[in-house]
């Protein structure tokens, strides 16, 4: 067998923040991806070779089918794994195996984790073949747009197509449900409680909207999206910010909750934007984009309101505001990504000269779009 594998990051348009108090949310795939190459081999080894996070390791077949035949297969039924218990033994394994684990970065050691876990899940008690994964990806690791997600989506599909020697292109909806399933299973050792929005959106692609407490719920977007993904250069820290909310809360909670509110409220009109059910502008694409450029705007204000913007992002939506295009943050804030909404009137020269500004500022830009497709193969 011979095949890549991609899947898309993704991107918040709204519902940062809020989310976390029960509102609504809404993702969508992102135009930038993670691939994932496998190779059968007739090596005696297995190649894993993660060159975002400098990792090139190759493991002897003997090594693995000893341990794997201890283990139970859950191919169709991730759901139904001991996650902590199968985890700490994958663990185990890991460590072991490599001599240099303990110093390994983070970011290594769970991309190791999560490879190992998923490749014992699914050949669990089963002797396997020698083969070669490589994964490269045009996202940023821990910057907020979904990285973790795509490989996580990308390992699965990889290792579940490997596992039944498929090679049909075609996806039917009850694999994918399998693969993001799979992937779920890993954004739970990279993030421990994920809410399933990421491996959705990175799976099915598209539009996913998400409550606290229920599933991601699949729609499709029915506006053609446009952005400029800036990189603001700014590290950040999720929790951090996410505690300074809650602090917040905690001090002023009707002051507070009437935010999360609106920001509720600008999530379902922009959710019947994109889902062209508007009363106000149905079938009217510029009037669309008009109302969706002001939702965005008013809920970034509402974001730096709660503390979360940065002076970097300030800086991005003063420059896109001179060139009248509407900007807002995503993700926790505090840095990262702002977004910057592309009409389909735009002037070229306009989107030009506002990514040399943001260049000469120092940011880093990418013209993208927005609610592509999902996981998708490619045979050689």
């Amino acid at each position: 067998m011979n095949f890549s594998v991609s899947a898309p990051g993704k991107v918040i348009l709204h519902g940062e923040h809020s989310v976390v108090f029960g509102k609504t949310a809404i993702a969508v795939s992102l135009g930038l991806r993670t691939t994932a190459y496998l190779k059968e081999t007739s090596n005696t080894f297995i190649n894993i070779n993660l060159p975002s996070v400098q990792v090139n390791e190759s493991v002897p077949l003997h090594h693995i089918n000893t341990e794997i035949l201890s283990y139970k297969t859950y191919i169709e039924h991730p759901q139904s794994i001991p996650h902590e218990e199968h985890l700490i033994k994958t663990e185990i394994f890991v460590k072991n195996t490599f001599p240099n684990f303990d110093n390994f970065s983070g970011k290594q050691k769970n991309a190791l984790i999560a490879i190992f876990y998923v490749f014992f899940g699914v050949f669990g008690g089963k002797e396997i073949r020698g083969f070669e994964i490589s994964f490269v990806s045009d996202l940023t690791i821990g910057a907020g747009t979904g990285s973790s997600a795509s490989f996580a989506v990308c390992l699965a599909a990889a290792l579940l197509r490997f596992a039944k020697g498929s090679n049909e292109s075609i996806i039917n909806f009850e694999e994918k449900q399998l693969i993001s399933q799979w992937a779920y299973n890993c954004e739970r050792i990279m993030h421990g409680t994920p809410s399933g929005i990421d491996n959705t959106t990175a799976t099915f692609g598209s539009l996913v909207v998400f409550c606290r407490g229920q599933k991601p719920n699949l729609l499709d977007l029915k506006l053609n999206l446009r952005i400029l993904l800036v990189d603001t250069q700014v590290s950040r820290q999720t929790q951090v910010l996410a505690q300074k909310v809650r602090g917040l809360m905690g001090r002023n909670p009707e002051a507070v909750d009437c935010v999360m509110t609106a920001m509720d409220h600008i999530a379902k009109s922009a959710l019947k934007i994109l889902q062209n059910q508007s009363s106000n502008c149905e079938g009217d694409i510029d009037a669309q984009y008009q109302n969706l450029a002001e939702l965005w705007n008013m809920n970034h204000c509402l974001l730096a309101s709660i503390g979360v913007s940065h002076p970097a992002l300030e800086s991005v939506r003063t420059s896109a505001d001179k060139f009248g295009l509407a900007c807002k943050l995503t993700g926790a804030g505090g840095g990262g990504y702002a977004i910057v909404l592309v009409p389909h009137t735009a002037n070229q020269k306009v989107i030009d000269d506002l990514t040399k500004e943001l260049a000469d500022k120092g940011f880093k830009v990418i013209d993208t779009a927005l609610g592509g497709p999902g996981v998708q193969y490619q045979y050689e």
